[in-house]
C-alpha cells in the first residue's frame, strides 16, 4: 500500500472516531433536552464543540491526504468516487470501508441533530404561546353564562403559563 493511501486511512479513522463520538454526545443530549435538564445541555455543548473541533482538524486533514493520494495518481478531483477507480483493489479494500462508515455516520449525525433541534423548536413554540397568552391585554368584563343560561359567578378563564419540562 503506498504512503499515500496510508495516510488517508489514518485520516479516515481518525474522523470516524470523532464522528463516532459526536453522535454519541448528540444522542445522550435528547433526553437532557426532553428533560429540560439545562445544565446538562450546556455541559454536552461544550463537549460537542470541542468534538467539532477536532472534526475540523480531522477533516483538513483528510483533505490534505486526500490531494497527495491525487497527486500521486495523477487526478484533479479528491473525492472517493474519483479517487475509488483509480486505487489498486487492495487500496480500495482498504479505504472503502473506512469511506462507507464515515457516510453512514454523517447520515447519523445529521438525523440526529434534526430530531434534536426539532425538540428545541417544539419547546420554544410552546414558551412562545405561553408568553403571547399571558401578554395578551385583559378582557374587558367577559361574561360567562351556565349551561343553564344564568351569568356564572366566576369570570372566565384566563390562559396560564404551559409547564414545557412536562
Amino acid at each position: 500500500m503506498r504512503a499515500a493511501v496510508a495516510e488517508l486511512a489514518a485520516c479516515l479513522d481518525e474522523a470516524v472516531s470523532v464522528q463516532e463520538r459526536l453522535l454519541d454526545l448528540v444522542t445522550r443530549q435528547r433526553p437532557a433536552i426532553v428533560g429540560a435538564r439545562h445544565a446538562e445541555i450546556d455541559a454536552l455543548a461544550a463537549e460537542i464543540e470541542t468534538e467539532v473541533r477536532r472534526l475540523a482538524a480531522a477533516e483538513r486533514g483528510r483533505a490534505r491526504a486526500a490531494e497527495a493520494l491525487a497527486d500521486d495518481l495523477g487526478l484533479a478531483a479528491t473525492r472517493w468516487s474519483a479517487l475509488r477507480g483509480a486505487v489498486d483493489p487492495s487500496e480500495r479494500a482498504a479505504l472503502g470501508p473506512r469511506v462507507e462508515r464515515l457516510e453512514a455516520l454523517v447520515r447519523d449525525l445529521e438525523l440526529a441533530n434534526a430530531v434534536n433541534g426539532q425538540l428545541v423548536r417544539h419547546e420554544l413554540e410552546l414558551v412562545d404561546m405561553s408568553m403571547r397568552s399571558l401578554a395578551r391585554p385583559e378582557r374587558a368584563a367577559a361574561r360567562a353564562y351556565t349551561a343553564a343560561g344564568g351569568v356564572a359567578a366566576a369570570p372566565a378563564a384566563v390562559p396560564v403559563l404551559l409547564n414545557t419540562a412536562a
